[in-house]
């Protein structure tokens, strides 16, 4: 049996105001072809299929168009669990007629572990069984204990995504056979990249990889967005996100994870990359040579290939200003395969004004990146406690429809 690891598809992200439905439109395509190809029999996601709770309907319409572009395929079973981002009922609402469809959604954590236990049988046969473990949040894994500190607070929550983990195992042993885990949290030692804006209370202090059960003969992660091994045979990792989903990313080779199961171990088969659709690149420099470099760009991607641009200069020069403006306009006008979408231009000598002309679209901002910027301004202390506590705060206001 095969299987294919992802995750962290984020539909219906914007980049800096900027849409990402063709690129994800384009990802769909390619990872049907990936899974007829290499005859997959089961496609894993590991959380955050949408960027937002409450997607539009575009972003709905690809989703369920990509799922149901796969009837008839050797794909005969999907699992989709829930990230940080992902609202339990948006995820879940379907879930009878999904299932009918041999897709299994596990949108929040379940009342008892053991029905987030999915055996994937082929041929008659068990060949593994997947304990599909969603975002695990504070609510589903502890109680808060009033005045209790912000370390005591994380210290509770870690541990209580700990016997998780360990009731999952212990429930997954009546199946003999492999075990794959999935998860979406983060785990300590992982890289970060600038797009992981919203990191849990549990999640911001991290699990160690060897709080994982010894019985999973497979962790698939989900949350962090640049592919990577968690440990030394490659059994515990994270999928990645398919696009980059910030110029942080933006040399990242994007991946999705293939894997083998016999009935009686699960080997990583290969890392396919996945293509670029869209180059998102970096241009820095002073106004001369960044106007160089962008007049010479020559986009080869399949799609315009959108630019982050930062000119600093030390002299103060209001003329500049009107410059830097009218080349942003030009260059966003030619027909050159390049879209500034995120120009900055920076005076650093010690008579520039602290002001930097930037552009910033409100739809870059989370609800937790206003504010952190609002505590930033005020100087407040303590920031990690009162962030937490925030992010507490919205959860519950974003899921006050969910089931206790």
């Amino acid at each position: 049996m095969r299987l294919l690891h992802t995750s962290d598809w984020h539909i219906g992200q914007k980049l800096h105001g900027n849409d990402r439905e063709e690129e994800h439109q384009l990802f769909f395509t390619w990872l049907k072809r990936v899974i007829n190809e290499n005859q997959v029999d089961a496609l894993l996601v590991a959380g955050d299929v949408f960027d937002v709770g409450f997607p539009s309907n575009s972003a709905l319409k690809l989703y369920y168009n990509f799922l149901t572009s796969l009837i008839g395929t050797h794909c005969s079973q999907v699992i989709i669990t829930g990230g940080n981002h992902d609202y339990i009922s948006t995820l879940e609402a379907p879930s009878e007629i999904l299932s009918a469809l041999n897709i299994q959604v596990i949108g929040g954590a379940k009342e008892a572990v053991a029905e987030e236990l999915i055996p994937l049988v082929k041929n008659g046969v068990t060949q593994c069984v997947v304990a599909a473990v969603p975002f695990l949040r504070d609510r589903d894994i502890r109680q808060v204990i009033a005045g209790e500190s912000y370390a005591d607070s994380v210290k509770a929550t870690n541990q209580g995504i700990i016997k998780h983990y360990a009731l999952a195992a212990q429930e997954a042993k009546q199946y003999n056979c492999p075990v794959v885990a999935m998860g979406h949290l983060y785990v300590q030692g992982a890289g970060l990249s600038d797009s992981e804006r919203e990191i849990h209370i549990g999640n911001l202090a991290g699990l160690q990889v060897a709080s994982f059960p010894p019985e999973f003969d497979y962790i698939a992660l989900g949350h962090i967005h640049r592919p990577q091994k968690l440990n030394a045979e490659g059994t515990i990792r994270y999928s990645g996100s398919p696009i980059p989903l910030s110029f942080s990313e933006r040399k990242d080779k994007k991946q999705v994870i293939l894997l083998d199961a016999d009935g009686s171990q699960i080997t990583v088969s290969e890392e396919i990359e996945v293509p670029v659709f869209r180059r998102l690149t970096n241009v820095k420099g002073t106004f001369r040579e960044v106007a160089a470099q962008l007049k010479a760009y020559a986009g080869q991607s399949l799609l315009t290939d959108w630019a982050e641009v930062h000119i600093e200069e030390e002299q103060m020069d209001t003329s500049l200003r009107t410059a830097f403006e009218k080349l942003i306009e030009d260059v966003n006008q030619a027909d050159n395969g390049l879209l500034v979408v995120k120009p900055v231009l920076k005076f650093t000598g010690e008579m520039a004004p602290d002001d930097i002309l930037e552009t910033t679209s409100l739809s870059d901002l989370s609800v937790q990146d206003v504010f952190q910027r609002l505590v930033d301004a005020k100087q407040v202390t303590n920031q990690d406690e009162l962030q937490s506590t925030f992010k507490e705060l919205l959860d519950r206001m974003y899921h006050q429809t969910e089931k206790e």
